[in-house]
């Protein structure tokens, strides 16, 4: 049977991938990445940037793109079999990503080839390449003890399971949401496009009238335009309650992770978690990142609270001095009435020039 994983194009045939393909397709991958690492570390030749560096980048990327493929599918279109072989699947290639990177060998001949004089005389771009492969081998682990790099690769493979098991407890969530409605008049302001599509939505599950989800497409037209503040208030309500109790309960993984990514961290010699991750961008060091990031809350609090009090104005002007206050909820809708009011300019009449078929060609 042919398998679509191990032989992806340039069009990926989302398709032909079943559950069935996955583990037989990592098996197959991983051996092939292991066998070409394997042979670019034992090689005794001169080091140049053909046998080191572009053989290590073309070593993993049939893999890297079958993983891809695989977790997209999961999320978007997931089955009790997919998930079953994704689940499967990944606590192995992360163990091998991780063992990529603290590979002795491997580290050794990237650096044997940073020593040439072809290294130093690479173009600025593959220059800059071979610096942050450097760099990622170091801060995944290369020069640790063996202990230290034993204790590294169980925290990564921990870390993979917990953040799979978060984001399938999200998604979990928001399938398991539905609303369905048969009063006609409870969808006013609700745009013709959107009420076509829960139709098809409810007929789709063999009920009557209109259903709604938690997915965009479903979601957002109801928070945004749909008069029912009740019934706005449900949709935001499960949106923003999800995976926080019950089995689905993330709170609990939450925890852990921020454990095992603190003691990440520590071992590799970092103050925390935010210097780890900000060392190889911009800010380079978490303290950084956090000043910008309050910086930026105090410059443009003034106008935050200039335009909410501008929306709840306008809802006053509408409703009257009796209006409530703005929850979560009525945000997007009042914000949508106000542009029109203002610009008499409404979204959905742009609908009609942008066909499907039109964008999509």
């Amino acid at each position: 049977m042919r398998n679509p994983l191990i032989q992806l194009g340039f069009e990926i045939p989302f398709d032909e991938v079943e559950a069935a393909h996955v583990e037989p397709a990592v098996d197959t991958l991983l051996a092939q990445a292991q066998a070409t690492v394997d042979a670019i570390a034992a090689n005794e030749a001169p080091r140049t940037y053909a046998n080191t560096l572009a053989a290590l980048e073309e070593a993993t990327e049939t893999l890297e793109r079958a993983m891809t493929v695989v977790g997209h599918l999961e999320s978007v279109a997931t089955t009790d079999a997919l998930r079953a072989a994704y689940n499967a699947t990944q606590p192995r290639v992360s163990a091998f990503w991780s063992e990529l990177a603290m590979n002795d060998g491997l580290y050794q001949a990237v650096r044997a080839f940073a020593d040439t004089d072809e290294a130093r005389e690479l173009p600025s771009t593959e220059k800059r390449f071979l610096r942050k492969t450097l760099d990622d081998f170091r801060r995944h682990g290369a020069e640790l003890s063996p202990e230290d790099k034993a204790k590294l690769q169980a925290i990564e493979v921990d870390l993979t399971k917990l953040t799979t098991e978060f984001s399938q407890n999200v998604l979990d969530e928001t399938n398991a949401f539905e609303l369905f409605i048969t009063d006609e008049s409870k969808l006013a302001g609700l745009p013709e496009s959107a009420k076509h599509a829960a139709a098809e939505n409810a007929r789709a599950k063999g009920a009557e009238g209109w259903r709604f989800t938690l997915h965009a497409p479903s979601m957002i037209p109801v928070l945004t335009y749909l008069d029912d503040g009740g019934i706005r208030k449900q949709v935001w309500s499960a949106y923003n309650a999800r995976a926080v109790s019950g089995e689905r309960d993330n709170r609990r993984i939450i925890e852990r992770v921020l454990e095992l990514r603190a003691a990440k961290a520590e071992l590799l010699g970092y103050l925390n978690f935010s210097d780890l991750v900000t060392e190889d961008r911009m800010a380079k060091v978490g303290a950084k990142a956090k000043a910008f990031i309050d910086d930026l809350r105090e410059r443009t609090q003034d106008a935050f609270d200039r335009e909410n009090q501008e929306l709840q104005a306008y809802r006053i002007g509408v409703e009257g001095d009796s209006a409530p206050s703005l929850e979560p909820w009525d945000v997007a809708y009042y914000a949508e009435k106000q542009r029109e009011a203002k610009y008499d300019f409404n979204e959905e009449e742009l609908r009609p020039y942008f066909p499907l078929d039109t964008v999509l060609g």
